[in-house]
Order: structure tokens, then sequence, then C-alpha cells
């Protein structure tokens, strides 16, 4: 438990460095002033000063930032505020850049061990959520185990498609199945009685037909940006759904998880071993780019529209009002994150 926590913070804190040090870098390029380069969130836990700037590592982990010369204080010539529009929409657009890097880094890496890949074969089905309570964990099953078929009365349960598998298992609630397991090299068989209580099915488990690829160096390069620009897309199908939900239910959907949430799925894909949680990184990496890419208040996207719209204007925005914006931001984002942590730990309790 204890190992997982430290190993998660370690997790967390190298997809903050890389989307700060994006930020942090454009400036340095572009010749604009860092005060601080700080992990986490005050109070400080360890600082440094080398030659302007500040580095810092902060308690409050999940989080970072980057603070620029003169970036709140109008009245300063060379500080940010006061810097050509293209070099503020650059070095705005610098974390989303450098998340986006890290991803296709990690997955091409990743695939010289071993990226998960549906398999296309019903066969393949690899445990990845076992429900505390639910009749899979009474009858020991673990996640990374293989299900290799389901019987009742010693006669196969025919299974086509993994879409359809909790419902074909809703015929057997209460009727006592043999489930064949695949641990290692170890086949075995354990009982179990299907429930309808369970919200993730009536065996208490989550799978999925995966299998583990491999690509030799260097193509693996080439594969990484290929699954890259997959994943990229589907994620930007799955924003768009959950924003058309979203304005229809006003309500936050279940999928939405803060860092308790996140912390379970990485517990669960320390278990499955070292290709999940890469491929687990390279998504929340892309999940990073395109939560802060989005055109809202206090998030990089926001800051985006608002620099870009000066560099076609040709003029700033007025900083008390590109200041009161970003606070509002960042009051509906406190909120919004207190809300999904609420949620994370009810669900927890629950």
């Amino acid at each position: 438990m204890i190992e997982n926590i430290i190993l998660f913070i370690l997790f967390l804190g190298i997809l903050i460095f890389v989307h700060e040090l994006g930020h942090f870098l454009f400036a340095k390029i572009l010749k604009v002033g860092v005060e601080e380069f700080g992990i986490g969130f005050p109070p400080r836990i360890f600082s440094k000063k080398i030659g302007e700037t500040v580095y810092s590592l902060n308690l409050i982990f999940f989080g970072g930032y980057v603070k620029l010369r003169g970036e709140d204080n109008i009245n300063d010539p060379y500080g940010f505020l006061n810097q050509p529009a293209y070099k503020k929409v650059l070095i705005t657009l610098g974390g989303v850049i450098f998340n986006l890097i890290f991803a296709y880094f990690v997955f091409s890496i990743g695939y010289l061990y071993g990226l998960p890949e549906f398999a296309g074969e019903i066969k393949n089905m690899t445990v990845v959520q076992v429900s505390s309570g639910s009749p899979a964990e009474k009858a020991g099953i673990k996640i990374g185990d293989i299900i290799l078929y389901f019987k009742y009365n010693d006669q196969l349960i025919e299974i086509k498609d993994l879409k359809n598998v909790k419902e074909v298992l809703k015929d057997y609630i209460g009727k006592e199945l043999k489930v064949g397991i695949l641990r290692g090299k170890e086949k075995f068989e354990v009982n179990l009685i299907p429930e309808i209580k369970d919200s993730i099915g009536p065996l208490g488990i989550a799978f999925s037909s995966l299998t583990l690829v491999k690509k030799p160096f260097p193509s693996n390069f080439y594969y990484g940006l290929t699954k890259t620009y997959d994943v990229t897309k589907n994620l930007l199908i799955a924003f768009k759904e959950f924003f058309i939900r979203l304005f229809k239910e006003v309500r936050i959907a279940k999928e939405v998880v803060g860092p308790l949430g996140i912390y379970d799925i990485y517990a669960q894909m320390k278990t499955l071993g070292i290709s999940y949680v890469l491929h687990f990184m390279a998504l929340i990496s892309l999940n990073l780019v395109l939560i802060n890419i989005l055109p809202f208040p206090a998030l990089d996207g926001g800051r985006f529209v608002i620099y870009f719209g000066e560099l076609i204007a040709g003029r700033r925005m007025p900083f008390r009002i590109e200041n009161l914006i970003n606070t509002i931001g960042v009051v509906i984002l406190l909120i919004l994150a207190l809300i999904i942590t609420i949620k994370d730990i009810y669900n927890k309790i629950k």
C-alpha cells in the first residue's frame, strides 16, 4: 500500500514535471524571465535558487507551476504581460506540447516491452478490475488473471463478444458457475454464483481482450506515432460525448475521477505490469493535453484564446479584465476539484 502510494506520487510528479518543463523551456528559449519553477503547491519542502530562478518542491503534490517575471504586474516593462503576443502564445502552449511529445515517447518505449492492445480473440479475457466483496473476489479471482471459459452444469457458456458478456451472464444469476482461470502458467477452476447487485457485472469483474504487442527498434518510434494519433483521436471522440452528456444531464459523469480515482486505476495497472503502467501514463499525459487546451478561463486553453486574440487584433486585453476572467476560472476549477474529490471519497466508502 505504502509502496503504491509512493510510486503513484512519483508517477504524477513525472507528468506534472513534463508539463511545467514545457512552459519553463519555452520561456527560457524566448528570453522571458522565470522567477520560480515549482512541483506541487506550497508549503515548500525544498527550494534552491539558480540564477534568476527558484526551483522548489512543495507539499501539495497534485499540481505544479512556473512563475514568470511580471505575469501579474502590468508595470514591469520586461515582464510576461508586456511581451509580444506570439511569445505569450508559445509559452502558454509549451505545457501541452511537451505532454504530447512525452506521450509519444512513452508509447514508443512501451512498444519495446509490449503495449496492451485488443487481441480480437475472445479467448484473451484479461481481468482488469475486481470489485470489493464481489463473487469474483470471494472466489479468489485477481487482476491479471485470464478467463478461459465459463461453464454451467459442465456445459460451456458461449461468449461471442466481450460487449455482451454482462448480458449473457445475467441469465445465470443465482446459479453456480465454473470459471476457468489462467494465472501465469497455472490453470485452475473456481466456482462462483453471479449476483445482480454489482455495478460492473454479475461477477463483479471487468475484463478486456488484450494482448501485449511488441515492436522492434527503431520501428517502435513509428508505431509510437500511430498509437499517439489513434489514442488522441479516440480521446477527442470521448471528450465530445462527455460534453454532450454534460450539457444534456447537467451533472458530472461517473467516469470523471480525481487523484483518488486515478490512484485506484494506477494500482490496478501496476498489478498487471509495467506495460500497462506505461500505457496508462501516456494516456493520462494525452488527457492533460486535451483538458488543458480547453478554452476555459485559467486553463492553458483559456489563456491561449486571450493571447491569440491579442495576436490577431494587435492589441492587449485590459489586465483587470484578463485577471478577473482567470480568477473566476480558478474558483470554478477549485469547486469542480472539490466536488470530484468528494465523489471519489464517497465511491471508495460505498
